[in-house]
């Protein structure tokens, strides 16, 4: 096992993958103290954030001559993925509906939830290994990760009125509605209260408390600020003329803390894969000065502001209207980009078959 129980070190584990939770609740309280913010701040997070945790996945891969030769086949075919949102954008012009698109929008939606909720899982499955979980206890854990997650998402697409009108419902709910997303809202508290006291056992026990720790505090707890206190508020955005805008606070904090997390994590592995190495490629130089690297990644990200500006969600900087053919093309090309980095790291990020990639997490003496 590794002996410190870090991915990196305590202090940069403190940072990137549990102080970036307090950095993403600073966010949403700034922007509830002071609206007017959002968008500025949305549009940093683009640039600062999002954009260069998109563009660090294909760094990883596409500018590392050994991944290029030993994942040919996948980088080549996943790019598939950019294709269905044009698809889609296709058959709803044909048809002269806009559900194809909207049904495209609503899987792509889902599955960039499922992420999320995958590399916190991923972040406290390292912690179980490195902090020697039991079997149990990694059970227990991912349980509450996932049934946790999926439960407050879906209690938060029922409680708030902008919501249910996205999903077609009415925006006040019924009495037997309310007295269901209650009876949700209620287990979601007990489940995340009882969870609580097990990891007070646990470290009556002297059991690894990290995992739990990462697991209620930040992935839950995170989402428990995002959803319900920020989202209570929404839209912060003044006259919202799009579905996006609805929830700009909402997705800033949920993403900021995904991005950052995800930038830590590559620039953790990227020091690792190439410290001592003689290598000369750019990923290999990039890999051992993180600073470039990000300087690096947030220059490329200039094209994805673009590519936000010209899908027309913000209220300023939008070169197209929202809903203009042309604006879709580039929510298209947007969500293609998203859908590829889901799948391209649903198949590079498995430390468990993966050796090289077990020591570049600080794993390398763990139990696979």
């Amino acid at each position: 096992m590794n002996g410190h129980g870090w991915i990196a070190s305590a202090r940069y584990d403190g940072v990137f993958f549990f102080g970036t939770a307090a950095l993403s609740v600073l966010a949403g309280t700034l922007v509830l103290v002071a609206p007017a913010l959002v968008v500025p701040v949305w549009w940093l997070w683009l640039g600062l954030v999002d954009g260069p945790h998109f563009a660090a996945t294909w760094s990883r891969t596409y500018l590392d001559p050994n991944e290029r030769r030993t994942r040919g086949p996948l980088l080549l075919g996943s790019l598939i993925w950019v294709l269905p949102g044009f698809a889609a954008l296709g058959l709803s012009k044909a048809a002269g509906s806009t559900a194809p698109f909207d049904l495209y929008l609503g899987f792509a939606t889902l599955w960039g939830i499922h992420h999320a909720v995958r590399q916190h899982f991923g972040i406290m499955a390292i912690y179980q290994r490195l902090g020697g979980a039991s079997p149990q206890a990694r059970r227990q854990d991912w349980f509450f990760l996932h049934g946790t997650m999926w439960l407050l998402f879906v209690v938060y697409l029922l409680t708030f009125a902008t919501n249910r009108t996205l999903l077609g419902l009415p925006a006040a709910p019924s009495p037997r509605e309310q007295w269901a997303v209650r009876a949700l809202a209620a287990t979601s508290g007990v489940v995340i209260l009882g969870y609580a006291v097990l990891l007070v056992l646990r470290w009556r026990r002297g059991e690894a408390l990290k995992p739990g720790l990462y697991a209620l505090l930040v992935a839950v707890g995170t989402s428990v600020f995002g959803y319900f206190v920020v989202g209570s508020f929404e839209p912060l955005v003044p006259n919202p003329s799009n579905a996006e805008q609805l929830s700009f606070a909402v997705v800033l904090v949920g993403g900021s803390l995904h991005g950052m997390q995800y930038l830590g994590i590559v620039f953790a592995t990227g020091r690792r894969r190439y410290a001592g190495s003689s290598e000369t490629s750019l990923a290999a130089r990039l890999g051992r000065a993180p600073v470039l690297a990000y300087g690096g990644l947030v220059a490329v990200s200039l094209l994805y502001l673009l590519i936000n500006a010209c899908r027309g969600a913000s209220p300023v900087l939008a070169l197209f209207p929202f809903d203009s053919d042309a604006a879709r093309l580039f929510l298209a090309l947007y969500w293609g980009g998203a859908l590829h980095h889901y799948y391209l790291d649903s198949k590079i990020w498995h430390p468990r078959r993966d050796p090289a990639l077990r020591k570049e997490l600080g794993m390398a003496d763990s139990a696979p």
